[in-house]
C-alpha cells in the first residue's frame, strides 16, 4: 500500500498541539510565558525591593520623588532547532505495541510516526531550554554557542546575590553553618521585595546539606518524605530526576542532578557541583517565545515539498518530503 505525503501533514496541527514534553524541574521557576511575532524583542526589567514612604508632618507637603519604573533592554532571542528524517526502512518496521492482531496502514504508521517525532523534538528543544534556565538562575546569565552563534545574555544580577562562604565556612567542613547561611539568603531575598521558598541543588551537595541540618539543628528541620500535600512541586524522580528532602524555616529542600544526554551522546549533569540556589516560586520570571519568519509559514501559497505547522508557544514543525526520505524538523526562539 502507497503512502502519499499528504496523509502524513494532514494532521501535523491538531498531532502538534496534542504533543507534549515531560515536566522539567526548574523550568517550572519560569511561570510568566510570553509570545513575540519576532526574534528581536525588549524587555522590561522592573524595580524591586521594599521601598518606603517620608513621614511628614500633616500640614507639610512631601519632597518629590522620581519614579523608578525600569531598564530596557534589548536583545535577539536565541534558536533552538532539530532535524530527523524517516525513511523507508523506519516505516516498514512495526510501531511499539503494534502486533499480528492490531494492523495499522502504512499511512497511518506514518503519520503516528510524525507525531511521535513531533514529541521527542519538543522534548529536546525543553531539555535544553532547562538546561539554559540551569544556568541562568547558577549564574545569573546563559552562553549561547552554536551556528552562527557565540554570545552571552546577563541577566544583569546583584553581585551581593552570589555567595560564596569561604574556606572553613563551607558545609562539608568543620565550621559549615548551613543553618545560619540559609538566615542570610532568606534576608538577602526579602532585600529584593522576594520570598525565599526553595533550596536546590546536586544530590551529594543537599545530601551533606540535610546532614549538617540534622546535626546542627534538628529541631527546625523537617524530612517528613509522606506528607507531601504542602509542597509546591511534588517529587517526580522518574520524570525529571527531582526528588524533594524535607523543609527548613519553610524552605523546600530539592535534590536535582540535571542530567541530560548532549549531541555526542555522553551524559552530562547541567547543575554545579557544591553549589546551591536559593529561589523564590512566586516571581516576576518570564519564559519568552519568539518567531523567526518562516517562509513555508509565512508564505503556505508558494507551495513545494515542505508543509508546516506552529502552536500556541510559536513551536514550528515541519515536514519536508525528499527523494529516499522525509524529514521532520523542529524549531523554537
Amino acid at each position: 500500500m502507497a503512502i502519499e505525503f499528504p496523509d502524513l501533514t494532514r494532521a501535523m496541527s491538531k498531532s502538534l498541539e496534542k504533543a507534549q514534553p515531560k515536566p522539567k524541574m526548574i523550568l517550572q521557576f519560569f511561570p510568566n510565558k510570553e509570545r513575540y511575532e519576532t526574534e528581536v524583542i525588549e524587555l522590561d526589567k522592573k524595580f524591586k525591593g521594599a521601598r518606603v514612604a517620608k513621614f511628614v508632618n500633616p500640614d507639610a507637603v512631601a519632597d518629590g520623588r522620581e519614579k523608578l519604573s525600569f531598564d530596557n533592554y534589548v536583545f535577539k532571542l536565541p534558536t533552538m532547532q532539530d532535524l530527523m528524517s524517516l525513511t523507508s526502512k523506519e516505516l516498514n518496521k512495526r510501531l511499539f505495541g503494534q502486533n499480528v492482531y492490531t494492523q495499522t496502514t502504512t499511512a497511518a504508521k506514518g503519520a503516528v510516526l510524525v507525531k511521535e517525532i513531533q514529541e521527542e523534538q519538543k522534548d529536546f528543544i525543553e531539555t535544553l531550554m532547562e538546561v539554559k534556565a540551569i544556568e541562568a538562575v547558577f549564574d545569573g546569565q546563559i552562553t549561547i554557542i552554536g551556528k552562527g552563534e557565540n554570545r552571552v545574555i546577563d541577566f544583569d544580577r546583584k553581585a551581593a546575590n552570589t555567595v560564596d562562604l569561604g574556606p572553613g565556612s563551607y558545609w562539608d567542613e568543620a565550621g559549615g553553618a548551613p543553618e545560619n547561611d540559609i538566615e542570610d539568603f532568606i534576608t538577602r531575598i526579602s532585600a529584593d521585595g522576594s520570598r525565599a521558598t526553595h533550596i536546590i541543588g546536586r544530590a551529594a551537595t543537599i545530601q551533606v546539606l540535610v546532614k549538617k541540618l540534622k546535626l546542627n539543628d534538628p529541631l527546625a528541620f523537617d524530612g517528613r518524605r509522606v506528607d507531601t500535600g504542602s509542597i509546591t512541586f511534588k517529587s517526580m524522580l522518574e520524570v525529571n530526576g527531582s526528588i524533594y528532602k524535607g523543609t527548613y524555616n519553610g524552605l523546600e529542600i530539592w535534590a536535582y542532578d540535571g542530567v541530560y544526554v548532549d549531541e555526542d551522546g555522553n551524559s552530562q549533569t547541567a547543575v554545579p557541583a557544591k553549589k546551591v540556589v536559593v529561589l523564590s516560586a512566586d516571581n516576576k520570571n518570564v519564559d519568552v517565545c519568539g518567531y523567526a519568519g518562516d517562509m513555508d509559514i509565512d508564505f503556505p501559497s508558494i507551495g513545494g515539498n515542505t508543509r508546516s505547522s506552529k502552536d500556541s508557544r510559536q513551536f514550528i514543525s515541519k515536514v519536508t518530503k525528499g527523494k529516499k526520505s522525509f524529514d521532520v524538523e523542529a524549531i523554537q526562539t
